[in-house]
């Protein structure tokens, strides 16, 4: 009798595609680092303030997702190659997954009221 091999393929997991242009630049967001996420996640309360420490905060998120595929991008670089609306554009556009995954977290916890 043999057993039965079970495998979890995670390299299977292949995310959308989603690509930053910038300053000439082709830069994939597709993937965000775990690191990253967890210390989104850990930062939450101080990103959420709204305190004069929060935006050099996100910058250094958003740099932290650019640089697997641009390892030379810096949070220094990011506000040198943008105007504001760029930098919001673009802060949004690399967020917008982590947003969602918390989004739809949050929705799973939520108690249905019962009719």
């Amino acid at each position: 009798m043999s057993k039965k091999q079970v495998i979890l393929d995670l390299d299977q997991i292949i995310p959308e595609e989603r690509v930053v242009i910038l300053a000439g630049k082709r830069i994939d967001v597709s993937r965000i680092p775990s690191r990253v996420t967890l210390d989104i996640a850990k930062n939450s309360d101080k990103l959420q303030s709204g305190s004069q420490d929060t935006f050099p905060l996100l910058l250094d998120q958003v740099a932290s997702i650019l640089r697997p595929s641009f390892p030379e991008v810096t949070a220094d670089w990011i506000v040198d190659n943008t105007d504001l609306n760029q930098l919001l554009k673009l802060i949004e556009f690399v967020l917008e997954p982590v947003k969602d995954r918390a989004g739809a977290d949050s929705e799973k916890n939520e108690v249905s009221p019962s009719l």
